[in-house]
């Protein structure tokens, strides 16, 4: 018996929405919305829900982002079927959002950079987040400042640091020739660090590191969502 294959419906039309769920100013949510910026994606930010989140994220914790399909056909007066999916953790959504228009580059021109990309986004939630949170936190009321954990939390950024700038002394951009989401990634965890406690002394063995974030930040899709970035002057204390 001979297949015949079905045929797709030339009137049916898809519509996507995205809706992030995040608390305002989360620093974790900006890699999601600079990405979206890049790939002229439209993304909602709902209102901080503590109970939404919990019912929609497996792990109850934001950001979250909603992914609401709707298909409808002409033909058929217009009726159609929708669907939603929503995917957790803050590094998936923002790849997910890089990869919706290739011709971006967010994700690397080859699978060699993508993979580059990929290791700089692991390196930004595990290196630079942990020590820039428990420097920064205190400063914002938080967490209980810890004097031991403050002079560690210096010390382990300064090693991940020295490892982004070494990477960055002959490169504009962490991987390839344009922003990636290597950059965004990286950037974003280092926004409240460079507004706050990264003051000119920190900052001074780190020249290519400060060339790269102030171009970075300069740009109109960081902007859209983090605003102008004011470097920090001088180091505001933790409160005691």
């Amino acid at each position: 018996r001979p297949f015949t294959p079905v045929r797709p419906d030339p009137t049916m039309s898809t519509t996507t929405t995205y809706t992030l769920h995040a608390a305002p100013g989360n620093f974790r949510a900006f890699k999601a919305l600079i990405a979206a910026e890049y790939t002229s994606t439209s993304v909602t930010v709902a209102e901080f829900d503590a109970a939404t989140i919990k019912s929609l994220s497996p792990t109850g914790k934001a950001p979250i982002l909603e992914v609401s399909s709707s298909s409808s056909s002409s033909s058929s007066g217009g009726t159609g079927t929708g669907t939603t999916s929503t995917i957790f953790g803050s590094n998936a959504i923002a790849r997910h959002l890089a990869r919706l228009r290739r011709d971006s580059g967010l994700m690397g021109s080859n699978l060699e950079e993508e993979a580059e990309v990929d290791a700089w986004v692991e390196f930004a939630s595990q290196d630079v987040e942990l020590p820039a949170t428990v420097w920064v936190y205190p400063v914002c009321g938080y967490m209980p400042f810890n004097d031991a954990a403050y002079a560690k939390a210096k010390k382990d950024l300064a090693a991940a640091l020295t490892i982004l700038d070494k990477q960055l002394s002959d490169k504009k951009y962490l991987v390839g020739e344009r922003i990636t989401l290597a950059d965004i990634a990286v950037v974003s965890a280092l926004i409240y660090p460079m507004k706050l406690v990264c003051d000119a002394k920190y900052l001074k063995p780190y020249g290519n590191i400060v060339r790269w974030f102030t171009d970075c930040v300069g740009q109109a899709e960081f902007k859209a969502v983090i605003g102008d970035v004011v470097m920090c002057k001088k180091e505001i204390p933790a409160k005691q």
